[in-house]
Order: structure tokens, then sequence, then C-alpha cells
């Protein structure tokens, strides 16, 4: 059974990051690549980095100066090329020897024993949840409606924009939805920031409506991207229409992963290309059918609509 919550809720991994953060010990450091580990995947590191950097409120200190790169240099503090001599500083202070920009003795000085929520390992087990649940299977080109869903972000906040379109390319509906969402970009785990704005912006699911999501679909690494979580929590038909490779290899036309066929570049009727892949309820043959037909772009517009919005917000 999906946990429709776990899926639709606003995770805050920045939090999760800090609460690991604050464990390190005066007279120690720890690596982003450490912190990430403890939050479920170590391949997020990068995004351990900003997090440490943003510029946001915080509701407890964080000793950010703590946490450096795995090789040993302390890199920047409060941004990239930013503080770095500052950073060395508050390390030295608290007993940190440190030479040519590195932390000497690595492996002493090294913190690691966190306790915290893998949040997320667990999203990950619940992307395979919902991998299991997808159906590659449905015509695509039956649907007389086309939404197609797309975000644009101004720091944390979410302009989220639905355009619907008739097979003839005639607007039928637009809307738009803004919120917060503290769950920052991490590559594989798109859909647990797009989800609550996507929906927002959806109203209530339609079962006569195909929905096309800016990202992948079963072209993920566990074969469940922002289209697949789409459909699956929301039991609706949808394909993911992203603008660049996730995981895989291009072969022609084909998107391969692991030996076969996740994805498909498609091209529109006015050349634009994305990478279609199955969402839910729908064949990956009749998902790039239905796009490569229409007579107009609709992710282009809910693109520009959402762009719109960002730019217009107060």
């Amino acid at each position: 059974m999906i946990d429709r919550e776990f899926h639709l809720q606003d995770h805050d991994l920045y939090l999760e990051a800090f609460k690991l953060a604050v464990q390190i010990p005066r007279g120690k450091v720890s690596t982003y690549g450490a912190i990430a580990r403890a939050l479920g995947d170590v391949s997020a590191s990068r995004t351990v980095g900003q997090i440490m950097s943003a510029d946001r409120p915080r509701p407890f200190p964080v000793p950010c100066h703590r946490v450096i790169y795995s090789d040993g240099r302390t890199g920047w503090y409060t941004g990239m090329g930013q503080g770095a001599e500052r950073k060395r500083e508050m390390l030295r202070e608290e007993g940190v020897d440190i030479l040519d920009d590195k932390v000497q003795d690595l492996e002493r000085n090294v913190f690691t024993d966190f306790i915290g929520d893998p949040l997320l390992r667990r999203m990950a087990d619940a992307q395979r949840e919902i991998a299991s649940f997808v159906s590659q299977k449905g015509d695509a080109t039956r649907f007389e409606r086309l939404a197609a869903l797309d975000v644009s972000y101004r720091g944390d906040e979410a302009f989220a924009a639905m355009v619907v379109v008739d097979r003839e390319g005639q607007v039928l509906e637009e809307r738009t939805a803004r919120c917060t969402v503290n769950f920052p970009y991490v590559p594989g785990y798109l859909g647990f920031r797009e989800m609550r704005p996507c929906t927002a912006a959806m109203g209530g699911p339609r079962s006569d409506t195909l929905y096309l999501i800016d990202g992948h679909g079963r072209a993920h690494p566990r074969r469940a991207g922002v289209a697949c979580q789409f459909g699956a929590v929301h039991g609706v038909a949808a394909a993911g229409a992203a603008k660049t490779i996730l995981t895989g290899a291009m072969k022609g036309d084909s998107l391969i992963l692991d030996g076969e066929e996740a994805g498909r570049l498609v091209r529109t009727c006015d050349g634009r290309t994305y990478f279609a892949s199955t969402g839910h309820k729908a064949s990956l043959d009749s998902v790039c059918r239905a796009i490569s037909s229409l007579p107009v772009d609709p992710m282009a517009m809910a693109h520009r609509l959402a762009t719109k919005g960002r730019r217009s917000a107060s």
C-alpha cells in the first residue's frame, strides 16, 4: 500500500542535515560525504555542501565550519568562494591542526558516529515500492486531455503551473500554485521536491487526462522518477518529459538503462526534444506518439506559465 502522505509531505532535508552537523564535537571535523551517508545516500554529498552554506534561518546554532571535504580540504564557509580563511581560523581555535588548507591526521580527527534519520534511504525504499506499482500498459493517445506540469523556483519557493490542452492544441485550462519547499534538489529524488507543488497545481486528479511531468518516469535509477510517483500516488495516467538525462545511455533515440529501453527521445511539433518515459498507465510507444502528434507543446507552455508566476511574484 502506497503511503501517500509520505510522498506528499514537505520533508525538511535542511533540518535533518543540521541535526547531524550539531553532533560533531568541538575539536573534530566531519565530511559532506559522511553526513550524506548518515542521511542515507552518500551520492548526496554535493547537496549537503549546498545545505551547509544555504542562506536560510536555522532553528539552532549549526557548526557548519566543522564540515569539510573527504580529502581533508577545509573548503568554503558561507558560500562558494567565501570565508575560506575564516573557516580555517575557527577550526584552529577549536584545536584542529591545519596545514596547507588541509586538516592533518584526518582519520583520527574525523567524526562519523552520527545518530539520525536516514531520510534519503527511506525515500529510496519508497521509490522502489512505487516502481512495483507502476503499470507500463495503456494507450496514451486515447486521452483527449493532456496536462503538462512544470515548476519554477525562487530559493525555497516553488511556483508550479499546469496547462491542459486537447488533441487539437486548444488550451482547456491553466492553473498555478505557490508553496514553500524545504527539500532541495537531490539527483534521483526530484519527486520529493516537486510532488507537493505539482499536486497543488493539478487540483483534483482526473481519469480522463494524461499528465505530462517535467522529469523522468521509468528512466530513473530505481525506475520511479517523479512521473511514476505522480501517477501511482494519484492513480492517474502519467508520463515523464525530461529535458536532460538522469541515468542510462543513449543508443540512437533510445535511452538504455540496464540493457532495456527506459526512455526515448521525442520531438515536438516545433522541434523541441524531450526524453520521454512511462510514468503510469501508459506504454512508452504510445507516450511518444501522443507527444509528437500534438500541434502544440504543452510542456513549453507550462514552463512559461511557471516562470511567469515566479517573475511576477512579490
